[in-house]
């Protein structure tokens, strides 16, 4: 098994096998949303910092898809984080997720 030498997609990878283990088997431990929320934001600094090529030992390609990845990952992490609200914060995690999400399977 050869594992991927982009990290922002390895972390993205781990996120979501988490997120779905938890939904599926209704996992819980104490600082479970803390645990969540730091690895959504460190996944998402570094498909960022892969994005702008300051990552210079990682082989990420620099996409708007994967931009706005990172920055969905951040804020949402930064929110869980911060227990910050806005109004309209659902419609626009869900614009950046929708146009992330085409981006990226477009391969843009």
């Amino acid at each position: 098994m050869k594992l991927t030498r982009d990290w922002g997609l390895l972390l993205v990878g781990v996120w979501l096998t988490l997120t779905g283990a938890i939904a599926l088997f209704g996992l819980s431990f104490a600082n479970l949303d803390l645990l969540m929320a730091l690895l959504a934001l460190a996944t998402g600094a570094v498909i960022l910092l892969e994005s702008f090529n300051i990552l210079k030992w990682t082989k990420a390609k620099r996409t708007l898809g994967m931009i706005l990845l990172g920055v969905w990952f951040l804020l949402s992490g930064l929110l869980t984080l911060t227990d910050l609200r806005f109004s309209g914060q659902e419609v626009v995690l869900s614009v950046l997720a929708l146009l992330a999400g085409i981006l990226v399977l477009l391969g843009r």
